[in-house]
C-alpha cells in the first residue's frame, strides 16, 4: 500500500451502526430490531407501536414483560373505576357494560408474544410469576387455600420419620422414575433438619417475596436463597408424596406437606431451568397421586414445554460437562415417561414425536450408588414406552389406499416387544414387566385407526391380554402398590372398554375349534375392573365417574349379550364400546356434565367421544 493512499483512507469516517438495545417483541419473535426509540421499527411494521418496550420512559421500560404488568394495572384500575360508578354512561368505543373488548383482545395478543424468558430483574408489580401461573391453572382449589397458619418448619416430622419417609421413597417409587441423584438429595435433607433445628430460619416465606426466600437475611445472596429454597421445596414434597403412597386415601398429612412445600415455589419452579424441571417433575409425582389436588395433565404439559424450550430431548451438540448430560437425559426421559403413559391410557396425543427425540437413555454412573441389575431395570422401562409410543403412532397412522402393509407393520410391532419382553432379566420386578408387557399387547391388538377391524384370532388375543392386566393391577391395589393413581385408572378403564368391545366381536362370531368365551370369565373381570375403579377413586373424585360410568356400561353389555338377541347389537350397544377404536378419555368433562345435570347426557358424551376422536385422527 503506496504511502500517498493512507491519507485518504485514515479520513474516511468509520461508522459501526450497533443497536444497544433490542425491543423485547422482536427480541422473542428473533426479528432484527432497529432500536428506534420511542418505537422501534419492526413494531411499527407489525402495529404494534402502543407495545413496543422502547416507548416507556422508565428504567424498566425495557422489559416487555413488566409493561405488559403496567397495562393490566391500568386496565384494573380502569375497570373498577367503571364498577364503582355503574350509573355513569358508557364512554365512547365500550358496549352496554362499559367494557372495551378491543383493549381486552391486544392485551391478550401481546401475551401471546410474551417470551418465556424470565425477567433479568425482579419485577417492581405484584403480577403472577410462573409458578403461580402453574399451580393456579393445575391447582383444583384456589390458591388462597394452600395459604398456612404456622410456619413451613413447623410442619417437617421428626427426623426419625421422615428418614423412614424417604427411605421408602426411594425404595418403592424412585425405581419407577430415577430422575435425580440420591447423594443430591441427601445433602439437600441435612441441609433442611439443620436449618429446622437451628430454629427455623426459614419460616414465613410468602408467596409474593421477589425470590419467595429469606427476606429477614439480607446479607444472603439470591443464589443461596434459592439453593435453600430449592432445598425445602423438594425434601417437603418428596415427604408428601411418600406419605400419599402409603395412604389408601388423600391424606392430610401429605396435603399439610404439599402446602409447606408451595410456600417455597418461587425458588424451585423457575422458568427455563433444569432445576426448574426437577421441581416440575416432583409437582407430577404428587398429582398423579392426588388428582384431586393438582391436574397431572396441565403439569405434563408445561414440564414437555419446559423441556423442549431447553432443548433436552436431544443431546447439546457442544461439549458439555459429563454431569450436565447425565442430568439432562435423566429429567428428559422421565418427564417422556410421564406423557407417554399418561396420553397411551387416556388416548390422547402425546406431547412431541418420537422423530425429532435424539437424547440417548441415562447411563446412571454419575451419582448413582445403583448397581447393574437396577440400572438396566431404570432403561428397561423407557424402551418399553418407546415401543408402546411407537406401536401408538404406527396404528393411529393414516393407513395406505389397499392397507396391504398392515401384516408386515404387526409383525415389527410384536418382534420389537417380543425382544424387549425376552431382553429382562428374571431379577427385574416381574410385576412391573409383565404390565408394561400387557399394555403392549393391548396397543398392538385393539381395533385402531389403521385396522379398524381385527381378526378373529387377535381379537382373542386382546380379550387374554386385557383379562391378564386387570387381574394384575387389582394385586397392585389390594397391596396398595399403586404410585401413579391417576394413570393407573385411565387404564384400567380403557382396558375394560377392551375386554368387553373384544367380547362382544367373539360372541358374535366364535372362532372355530376354539374353546368358547365364558360369560363367568366377563362377569369376573368386570367385578375387577369395577373394585379397581373404585378403590382408586378414594383419591381421585373424578374417578367416581369412571367408576359408575364403567358399571353402568358393563351392566348394558351383559344384559344385551344375555338376552340372546344378536340382531344389530352395533345399534344398541354404548358407543364407546362399539367406536372403541375412536376412544379418548373424556373424564373431566363427563365429571362436569355430572355435576350439571347427573348422569344423562349420554347422546352429549357419544357427540363429544366423535370430536375428540375427530381432533385425533385428523
Amino acid at each position: 500500500m503506496s504511502q500517498a493512499a493512507t491519507p485518504r483512507r485514515c479520513g474516511v469516517p468509520l461508522r459501526i451502526s450497533q443497536v444497544f438495545s433490542a425491543c423485547s417483541f422482536c427480541k422473542a419473535r428473533k426479528i432484527k430490531c432497529d432500536g428506534a426509540a420511542p418505537i422501534c421499527g419492526g413494531c411499527t411494521k407489525f402495529g404494534r407501536g402502543s407495545t413496543c418496550s422502547l416507548a416507556s420512559k422508565s428504567s424498566h421500560g425495557r422489559d416487555y414483560t413488566t409493561h405488559l404488568q403496567a397495562k393490566i394495572k391500568r386496565l384494573q384500575s380502569e375497570l373498577h373505576h367503571r364498577g364503582t360508578d355503574s350509573s355513569s354512561p358508557s364512554p365512547p368505543g365500550c358496549d352496554d357494560h362499559g367494557r372495551q373488548p378491543s383493549m381486552i383482545d391486544n392485551l391478550i395478543a401481546e401475551i401471546g408474544a410474551l417470551p418465556i424468558l424470565a425477567a433479568s430483574y425482579a419485577s417492581s408489580f405484584d403480577g403472577p410469576s410462573l409458578s403461580t401461573v402453574v399451580l393456579a391453572a393445575a391447582s383444583k382449589s384456589p390458591l388462597s387455600s394452600l395459604a398456612l397458619s404456622c410456619s413451613p418448619v413447623d410442619l417437617l416430622p421428626k427426623q426419625n420419620t421422615a428418614l423412614k419417609l424417604v427411605q421408602h421413597y426411594i425404595t418403592h417409587i424412585y425405581p419407577r422414575l430415577p430422575f435425580f441423584s440420591i447423594q443430591g438429595f441427601w445433602a439437600q435433607f441435612n441441609h433442611v433438619y439443620t436449618a429446622a433445628l437451628a430454629g427455623g430460619s426459614m419460616d414465613s416465606p410468602t408467596y409474593e417475596a421477589a425470590n419467595g426466600l429469606l427476606q429477614e437475611m439480607p446479607e444472603v445472596n439470591n443464589r443461596v436463597r434459592l439453593s435453600q429454597g430449592t432445598s425445602f421445596f423438594t425434601v417437603l414434597l418428596v415427604l408428601a408424596i411418600s406419605t400419599s403412597s402409603l395412604s389408601r386415601s388423600t391424606a392430610d398429612p401429605a396435603k399439610r406437606l404439599f402446602h409447606a412445600a408451595m410456600m417455597f415455589r418461587e425458588a424451585a419452579i423457575l422458568p427455563n431451568t433444569i432445576g426448574g424441571v426437577q421441581s416440575i417433575l416432583f409437582l407430577i409425582q404428587f398429582a398423579t397421586l392426588n388428582p384431586s389436588i393438582l391436574d397431572a395433565w396441565y403439569l405434563i404439559g408445561v414440564g414437555m414445554r419446559n423441556c423442549v424450550d431447553l432443548g433436552l430431548h436431544q443431546d447439546p451438540s457442544e461439549s458439555v460437562s459429563p454431569s450436565l448430560l447425565e442430568t439432562r437425559r435423566r429429567l428428559w426421559w422421565s418427564m417422556y415417561s410421564f406423557d407417554r403413559s399418561m396420553s397411551l391410557g387416556c388416548g390422547r396425543p402425546t406431547e412431541i414425536a418420537d422423530a425429532v427425540i435424539t437424547a440417548r437413555l441415562p447411563a446412571f454412573k454419575i451419582e448413582s450408588s445403583a448397581t447393574e441389575i437396577e440400572v438396566e431395570g431404570y432403561l428397561q422401562r423407557y424402551r418399553v414406552l418407546r415401543i408402546q409410543s411407537l406401536i401408538y403412532d404406527r396404528l393411529n397412522s393414516i393407513p395406505n389406499q389397499n392397507n396391504t402393509d398392515s401384516e408386515d407393520v404387526i409383525a415389527e410391532l410384536r418382534s420389537k416387544l417380543t425382544a424387549w419382553r425376552e431382553d429382562n432379566s428374571p431379577l427385574h420386578s416381574q410385576t412391573l414387566v409383565d404390565s408394561e408387557w400387557l399394555m403392549g399387547k393391548m396397543l398392538l391388538l385393539r381395533p385402531c385407526r389403521r385396522i379398524p377391524e381385527r381378526s378373529r384370532t387377535e381379537l382373542a388375543e386382546l380379550w387374554e391380554s386385557a383379562l391378564g392386566f386387570t387381574a394384575l393391577y387389582r394385586q397392585l391395589v389390594e397391596s396398595n402398590s399403586i404410585f401413579y393413581v391417576q394413570i393407573a385408572s385411565e387404564k384400567v378403564y380403557w382396558t375394560g372398554l377392551a375386554m368387553l368391545h373384544s367380547y362382544w366381536k367373539l360372541r358374535e362370531t366364535p372362532i372355530p375349534e376354539t374353546p368358547s368365551i365364558r360369560p363367568v370369565d366377563l362377569w369376573m373381570a368386570i367385578q375387577d375392573v369395577a373394585f379397581i375403579l373404585r378403590a382408586l377413586s378414594e383419591r381421585w373424585d373424578d374417578g367416581k365417574t369412571l367408576a359408575t360410568e364403567f358399571e353402568a356400561t358393563s351392566g348394558r353389555v351383559v344384559a344385551l349379550m344375555e338376552a340372546g338377541d344378536a340382531s344389530d347389537l352395533a345399534t344398541k350397544l354404548p358407543v364407546e364400546v362399539v367406536k372403541f377404536q375412536g376412544y379418548a378419555s373424556l373424564t373431566s368433562i363427563r365429571t362436569s356434565a355430572t355435576l350439571v345435570c347427573g348422569m344423562g347426557g349420554a347422546e352429549a358424551d357419544d357427540e363429544l367421544q366423535g370430536l375428540i376422536s375427530e381432533m385425533i385422527s385428523g
